[in-house]
C-alpha cells in the first residue's frame, strides 16, 4: 500500500534498526522499503527518482533516515489520501507562502504550517508549532524535505536533478507540481520526530541559486487560506444564568450593522442575548433604515448619542441602559459577523470555569487572515509593544481555550460587576486602548482573561486604521503605557522577547 524511500549514509546496525522501525510503526501489511546507501555520490532528487521507478505502490513516502514516526502512522497517512482525492502531495511541515528571497521560511510567523517534534542526540524533546493543529489538511505550496509522501499517480514532475544535491529537492519538486494544479496539505494526523537540526550550508546558499535561476520569475507564490476553520459548537441546557447584553456603537455603514445583527440570531440562542444598538451619529436616512430593520426583533434596543468615544458610550449604555438580568456584558464592533455560537461559548468559560476576568475569541479579516488570536506584549530593542498573537497568519492561531493578557473588545465578555468593579473603560482614551487596560485590571484582581479559538468570528474593518494614528500612538505613550508599568508585575507572564 506504501512505498518508502530513504536515502542513507549509516552502517548496516544503523540502517536495520531505522528499517525495523518503519516496519513496526507504519500500522499497514503492504510495505516496500527502498533503501539507497548513498556516500554523498548521489543527490536525493537522483536517489528519489531511482526509488519512484521501482515503486510498487501508488502512494510514496521519502523521508530522512533521522526521523520517528509515531504508531500507525501510515495507516493514518494512507486515509489522509483516501478521504482527500484533491490532493496529490502530503507532509508535515510547509509553507503557504514561497518568498522572491527563496528562502520559504522568511515569514515563518505567519505563513509556515505544521508540528514538528525535534529530539537531538543528548537533548530535550521539543516541538515546533508553526500553526493551528487542525483534524484536516491545510493547504500550502511547498513542503519540507523532512517527510514527503506523494500520490504518484496525481504528481505531474518528479524531482529535479540540475539544482541541489541534498538542499533544494524538496521545494522544485512542489513547485513545479502546485505550478501545474497539483495541491499540496499538511497533515496533523499522526506525530514526526526529527533526530537532527537542519542549518543552511555553503551547499544550502549554491543551490538556492540555482533554484532561484529557475522559479525566481515564478515568485513569491502566496496561498492565503480560501475558507476559515469553524468548529461546530454544540449549545446544552445552562441553568442559572443571566441574560447577555451586547453592546455595539455603531455610525452608519447600515450593511454591516445589519450583517453583524444577523450573525447573532444565525449563530446564537436569542432567549440568552439583548442587543443594544449605540448610534453615534448616522443619517436620518441610515438611521431609519435601522429602525425598520431592528423592529422585527423584540430584544433590540436603539440608544441615540450625538458623539463618539468607544470608552464613554460603552459605559452609558451599561450605567443607564441594562436592568438586573443582565448578568454579562458584551463588547461588540459593527463589523463583526459571527460565524459560530460565540456567546454559549464564551458563557461556558464563565460558567465551568472560576476566577474569569473577560473572554474572547478567534477573529479573522475580510481575507481570512488572523486578526487577533488574543492580546501580547512582546519586548523588541528595549522597547515594549502590545499586539495581537497571530496577527496576519494564515493558520497561526490556537484552536483551543488558553489564558492570555487579554482580548480585544471588539468582541469581548466580561461579568457586569467585575465590569463595575474595574471601574468601567477609562475615558481618557481618544481612539482604543481601553480594552487593553480593562484586560489588566481584570488580572490585577487576582482573575484570569481567556481566549477560546474554538469561538470565531470575521473582524471586517479592523485593518482600516493604520500604525501611524497620531491619536492611537498618544493613547499609547500618554495614557497606556505608564498604567502598563505600574501593573508590571501582573503582565510578566505575558511578556516575550524578539531578538
Amino acid at each position: 500500500m506504501i512505498t518508502i524511500i530513504y536515502s542513507t549514509h549509516k552502517d548496516e546496525t544503523y540502517n536495520n534498526k531505522f528499517k525495523q522501525h518503519l516496519l513496526q510503526t507504519v500500522g499497514l501489511k503492504h510495505v516496500q522499503i527502498l533503501e539507497f546507501q548513498n556516500n554523498n555520490q548521489y543527490s536525493l532528487a537522483e536517489v528519489y527518482n531511482k526509488g519512484i521507478s521501482q515503486s510498487i505502490y501508488d502512494i510514496v513516502v521519502c523521508c530522512h533516515n533521522d526521523i520517528k514516526l509515531e504508531n500507525n502512522w501510515g495507516k493514518k497517512l494512507f486515509k489522509d489520501f483516501e478521504n482527500n482525492p484533491d490532493y496529490g502531495i502530503i507532509g508535515k511541515a510547509g509553507s503557504t507562502y514561497f518568498p522572491e528571497s527563496g528562502v520559504y521560511w522568511e515569514r515563518m510567523a505567519q505563513t509556515m504550517v505544521g508540528h514538528v517534534y525535534h529530539q537531538p542526540e543528548g537533548r530535550k524533546k521539543w516541538v515546533n508549532k508553526y500553526s493551528a493543529k487542525l483534524d484536516e489538511l491545510t493547504p500550502v505550496v511547498t513542503i519540507d524535505g523532512l517527510f514527503i509522501s506523494f500520490d504518484k499517480t496525481k504528481i505531474k514532475h518528479n524531482f529535479n536533478e540540475t539544482i541541489g544535491k541534498f538542499h533544494f529537492y524538496d521545494h522544485p519538486f512542489c513547485l513545479s507540481n502546485y505550478l501545474d494544479g497539483v495541491k499540496i496539505g499538511v497533515t496533523f494526523s499522526f506525530d514526526i520526530t526529527h533526530q537532527s537540526v537542519g542549518r543552511p550550508n555553503e551547499e544550502f546558499f549554491e543551490s538556492k541559486t540555482k533554484f532561484l535561476e529557475k522559479f525566481s520569475s515564478k515568485l513569491p507564490l502566496d496561498l492565503k487560506p480560501n475558507s476559515i476553520y469553524v468548529p461546530k459548537i454544540n449549545e446544552k441546557p445552562t441553568k442559572n444564568i443571566g441574560k447577555v447584553s451586547v453592546i455595539i456603537p455603531t455610525k452608519d455603514k447600515f450593511e454591516l450593522i445589519s450583517e453583524c445583527i444577523l450573525s447573532f440570531y444565525e449563530h446564537c440562542n436569542p432567549n440568552l442575548f439583548d442587543i443594544f444598538i449605540a448610534d453615534t451619529g448616522s443619517t436620518d436616512e441610515n438611521k431609519e433604515k435601522l429602525k425598520s430593520f431592528i423592529s422585527d426583533y423584540n430584544n433590540i434596543k436603539l440608544i441615540e448619542y450625538d458623539y463618539y468615544n468607544f470608552a464613554k458610550i460603552n459605559n452609558d449604555v451599561v450605567k443607564n441602559h441594562l436592568n438586573n438580568t443582565h448578568e454579562y456584558l458584551l463588547f461588540c464592533n459593527n463589523d463583526i459577523k459571527l460565524l459560530n455560537n460565540v456567546i454559549y461559548g464564551m458563557l461556558k468559560i464563565f460558567k465551568t470555569t472560576p476566577k474569569v476576568g473577560t473572554v474572547g475569541c478567534r477573529l479573522h479579516y475580510l481575507d481570512n487572515t488572523v486578526q487577533h488570536d488574543g492580546m501580547v506584549i512582546y519586548i523588541h530593542n528595549n522597547i515594549i509593544q502590545l499586539t495581537h498573537s497571530g496577527l496576519k497568519g494564515y493558520y497561526t492561531y490556537t484552536p483551543s481555550i488558553k489564558k492570555v493578557l487579554g482580548s480585544t473588545a471588539a468582541l469581548l465578555m466580561i461579568n457586569k460587576t467585575i465590569f463595575e468593579k474595574c471601574g468601567y473603560f477609562n475615558e481618557n482614551y481618544q481612539t482604543c486602548l481601553e480594552d487593553a487596560e480593562l484586560n489588566i485590571k481584570c488580572l490585577s484582581l487576582g482573575l484570569n482573561n481567556y481566549y477560546d479559538g474554538n469561538l470565531v468570528a470575521y473582524h471586517y474593518e479592523s485593518q482600516t486604521r493604520g500604525d501611524n494614528d497620531d491619536n492611537y500612538r498618544q493613547d499609547y505613550i500618554n495614557t497606556f503605557y505608564p498604567f502598563m508599568i505600574k501593573n508590571e508585575n501582573n503582565i510578566k507572564p505575558f511578556i516575550f522577547k524578539l531578538n
